[in-house]
């Protein structure tokens, strides 16, 4: 079964708001232990809608990655984020090599 994977960019507009996203999000992510692959750091926006927060969150399969976003506990968090950031969420399935 190929990973799934949670890609977020996103622009922050309350600090303090996201931060209490940020910890929703973590405490809602605890059940599906994802790997985080990136986060922020040296990035280089080449096309498209400029952000300045880049994530990329590994799950066990695109199925885990949905379960995830659409769980309770996310969504909840989600409600947190708006007003705070805007910006793309995308899951995406891993490739078969």
């Amino acid at each position: 079964m190929n990973k799934g994977y949670l890609i977020a960019h996103v622009t922050v507009s309350d600090p303090d708001a996201y931060a209490e996203y940020a910890r929703a999000a973590g405490e809602a992510m605890q059940e599906f232990n994802p790997k985080i692959v990136a986060w922020s750091g040296q990035y280089a926006n080449l096309e498209g809608e400029a952000h300045e927060r880049h994530v990329v969150f590994e799950f066990s399969s695109f199925d885990e990655a949905r379960r995830f976003y659409e769980s309770p506990a996310y969504q909840a968090a989600r409600l947190l984020r708006a007003g705070a950031a805007h910006g793309t969420f995308v899951l995406v399935e891993g490739a078969s090599l």
